[in-house]
């Protein structure tokens, strides 16, 4: 993966490593998020909020998972994994929630 230093980011850059790092980068968050969304179910079906105190998974994720969205965020996660995992073989080429 590019990444640029401050002092590189003042030169000119190239398009074809720029454009490459881009979709690196993008690539590497979609691996990411998809092992969150893993750790995310773990959390709600084995309930281990209930150890820290939280009541419900709602409010586990509004105060631990605000600055991710909270639980707004993490369900569109979830229903984003449960659309892909319906959808089979084709749920590979889905990018995103939306």
């Amino acid at each position: 993966m590019l990444t640029l230093e401050r002092e590189q980011r003042t030169l000119p850059l190239d398009y074809a490593n720029l454009n490459t790092s881009i979709q690196e980068t993008f690539t590497a968050i979609d691996r990411f998020e998809c092992f969150v969304v893993d750790e995310i179910l773990l959390m709600r079906e084995q309930q281990l909020y209930l150890q820290a105190g939280y009541k419900n998974f709602s409010e586990y994720c509004q105060r631990e998972l605000y600055a991710w969205g909270g639980y707004r965020r993490i369900n569109q996660l979830l229903e984003a994994k449960t659309v892909i995992d319906t959808a089979g073989e084709l749920g590979g080429h889905i990018k995103n929630e939306r």
